[in-house]
């Protein structure tokens, strides 16, 4: 499997295989027994119905752990119950409209670094590195969102060498070279991580300087607040870390909560709500540059909103319907996330299958979204006009993964659905997306779904 194409190509030719089967039973290393999600109803129930009956696996703990702390995506049970509905004001579609400043802030400083693009270029075209430049937006807008903090990744030199930012840390996370990914992997079977390595070195110098800096920025956060307190001052910062402080308190939403747990909060919403976001919209951006028709439709669409208000809020955005298509097709065949990994805490029945307790789940969204039972003979064809004709199972939500689903679905969904529109609005209406101008590669194997060393070239509208 670490020989394919992508993270997900031998899933999906089992599911093609095996199109009836509701689970496929394969072995990964250690000849360890996994069984994979295949059919909608399946999925389900792993990820609904009987939810509360899995845990995250023992492997993925291990893998994973230095890298998220301990966090609402690896909480479990009632502990998972309990942050969940404390972070909900967070991540409430009401709170998340608040956030649109933000986003078309960040979205003007990034269509200004491709404005100096095309201007160094000798054509009136520039070249663009997309998940570069991609990564860095995202992050500046957890750093705000989450911390309280503008990292200014868009707006300043961060390449000094003897610097160490968010950035460069989340790089070296994500990002590794071929002996880090077998490392990181390997890890989740026997430890590797105290074997005297450069790329051991420079994972762990990465993921334990991210959670001293989160550690200080927390107990700095405690002080400002209480000072504030004693000021009678109220904060005007509502991020996530202000919200949790200021919750904790008796009686209060995040009364008594651990500071190992905020900060497991913070590793956990910093990685997941950047890094996925990016690789996605540079998916968008990679898929308008090699189909002109699509970028040419969605720029009219986009531009017969802009020209009756120049300044769209979110709302007439999230109205538009070619937007709406081209964004869930583009997650649809390049799901930003590869994969979802869950562990029977009890025996229990999948979709008629008797499962016992300790069987290992592998929850793959492109095994949904990419088969041909649900969307049609041309599944993987890129097509946005299919979502206005959806029929049978492909109107299942269940069926579109790519945020997880049921009980457990990402929390920050509606955060990503409105940051992606307004950074594509933005840029759609000021840039055109010229070519492919250099070769990605697909990490594998990877958590997520990424087009790295993805340059585009672009420019004006």
């Amino acid at each position: 499997m670490m020989k394919d194409e992508t993270p997900t190509a031998s899933y999906v030719k089992w599911m093609k295989e095996f199109p009836d089967a509701p689970l496929i039973r394969f072995r990964t290393f250690a000849n360890t027994e996994v069984l994979l999600c295949n059919s909608v109803a399946a999925h389900q129930d792993v990820l609904h119905t009987h939810c509360y009956s899995f845990k995250k696996t023992d492997l993925w703990r291990r893998m994973t752990g230095q890298i998220t702390g301990h966090g609402i995506i690896t909480m479990e049970f009632a502990e998972h119950r309990a942050h969940r509905k404390m972070l909900n004001p967070y991540v409430s579609t009401s709170n998340v409209r608040k956030l649109e400043p933000i986003f078309q802030r960040k979205a003007k400083e990034l269509g200004r670094l491709f404005s100096r693009a095309i201007a160094a270029g000798k054509d009136g075209t520039g070249v663009i590195h997309c998940t570069e430049l991609l990564a860095r937006a995202t992050l500046d807008i957890m750093g705000i969102t989450s911390l309280g903090q503008d990292l200014c990744l868009l707006t300043s030199d961060h390449d000094e060498p003897d610097k160490y930012t968010f950035h460069k840390a989340y790089s070296v996370i994500f990002s590794p070279g071929n002996l880090g990914k077998v490392l990181l992997f390997a890890n989740g079977f026997v430890p590797t991580r105290w074997i005297p390595l450069q790329a051991n070195r420079d994972f762990l110098y990465a993921t334990s300087w991210l959670r001293s800096m989160l550690t200080k920025i927390v107990r700095d956060r405690y002080r400002e607040v209480r000072d504030e307190k004693r000021k009678s001052a109220s904060s005007a910062s509502r991020d996530l870390l202000t919200m949790i402080v200021e919750e904790d308190r008796v009686g209060g939403a995040a009364d008594g909560i651990s500071e190992n747990d905020i900060v497991g909060h913070l590793l956990q919403f910093m990685a997941a709500g950047h890094e996925t976001s990016a690789n996605a919209m540079a998916w968008c951006i990679y898929l308008m540059a090699t189909k002109p028709d699509v970028q040419n439709r969605l720029r009219k669409d986009i531009n017969q909103l802009t020209a009756q208000n120049p300044d769209p809020t979110f709302a007439e955005i999230d109205a538009l319907p070619y937007l709406n298509n081209f964004l869930r097709e583009t997650l649809r065949i390049y799901a930003p996330a590869t994969t979802t990994h869950r562990q029977a805490d009890t025996d229990v029945i999948i979709d008629g299958v008797p499962v016992p307790k300790g069987s290992l789940f592998d929850i793959i969204p492109h095994v949904t979204s990419l088969n041909p039972r649900i969307w049609g003979d041309d599944a993987e064809a890129f097509d946005p006009d299919r979502w206005d004709r959806l029929a049978g199972d492909a109107l299942n939500p269940y069926s579109f993964n790519i945020f997880s689903n049921g009980t457990r679905i990402c929390a920050g969904r509606a955060f990503a659905y409105e940051e992606m529109k307004i950074f594509l609005v933005e840029l759609v209406r000021n840039f055109r997306f010229l070519a492919v101008e250099k070769d990605y590669v697909l990490e594998n194997p990877s958590f997520t779904l990424q087009p790295c060393g993805l340059e585009v070239r672009i420019g004006p509208a």
